[in-house]
């Protein structure tokens, strides 16, 4: 008896040395030391530690302290996916929604963010309303969207608040300037860029609060410091119309550009527009 219980006491003590090396690792990681990161999760990750297995797939999806390679990162994320761990069914998740090292493929993101979901992961949560908002891999229900977007959320997440009041204003008719206003204000304090452009909308268009366009100029200036493209094609806006600012032709040029150059849709037809109708004006000032 008192072999099995020493054997006990030894399996105990190993699997909280195991979990604190890992947990060891994220630190490292955290920290910007991705070398000493990798020493610590490679030989617990080859032992079978799901954790360490999610941190070597961590490393080679974002290339720090090794070569990025998404393949090798999605086989590190799906071992420890397949031992239940939510962050890696989460990273999985997001591999598969974007194509990264395995073939695009809606229908098993969705699953694997329900399967991180459903063990708490508000980040999955997060990423399974999307589906839901959008019908990806899953049918298109916005009812379902709000609902995990509701769980995020009151987690204080800053995303899911930035995208639930995103909902109550522009979505199916689902209506609610004031609970907007209240989530992109929670999300803008947290310093999330969504948020902040979100307030800045509701600032702009008096919805859910006063219209103040100076207040909105503020919000959307936090977030294109942040090289939130949507701030940034608002904030040309504002220069362009002058509404909350001097209107200045060149400046609202300035942040068009960089909202272009981060994936705006709306601001390169505008820019392009602005530099057509100046170069016209040249010409006629030329004769």
């Amino acid at each position: 008896m008192r072999v099995i219980y020493l054997l006990a006491i030894s399996i105990i003590i190993a699997a909280l040395q195991t979990a604190a090396y890992a947990d060891e690792g994220q630190d490292l990681y955290n920290t910007g030391d991705y070398q000493r990161a990798l020493k610590y999760w490679q030989p617990l990750a080859e032992q079978g530690d799901a954790q360490a297995e999610f941190g070597l797939g961590l490393l080679y999806e974002t290339g720090h302290g090794v070569e990025q390679n998404f393949d090798t990162a999605q086989r590190w994320y799906r071992k420890a996916a397949d031992q239940g761990l939510a962050s890696a069914q989460n990273a999985l998740g997001a591999m598969y929604a974007n194509g990264r090292g395995v073939a695009k493929d809606d229908v098993q993101a969705a699953e694997l963010y329900r399967k991180a979901a459903e063990q708490g992961d508000v980040r999955a949560e997060v990423n399974l309303s999307g589906r839901y908002e959008w019908g990806l891999g899953v049918p298109r229900d916005i009812s379902v969207a709000i609902a995990w977007l509701e769980k995020a959320s009151s987690a204080g997440n800053a995303v899911a608040q930035s995208n639930l009041g995103g909902i109550y204003i522009s979505m199916n008719g689902v209506k609610d300037y004031s609970k907007a206003a209240i989530l992109f204000q929670k999300s803008a304090d947290q310093g999330y860029p969504g948020g902040q452009n979100g307030l800045g909308i509701m600032c702009s268009l008096g919805l859910g609060r006063p219209k103040d366009t100076a207040c909105a100029v503020n919000w959307y200036r936090k977030a294109a410091a942040q090289g939130y493209p949507r701030a940034e094609k608002n904030l040309g806006d504002a220069y362009l119309e002058g509404a909350g600012v001097e209107k200045d032709i060149s400046q609202a040029m300035f942040w068009y550009r960089k909202a272009a150059e981060h994936g705006d849709l709306q601001a390169p037809k505008i820019l392009q527009d602005l530099i057509q109708g100046l170069e016209d004006m040249r010409s006629v000032i030329k004769g």
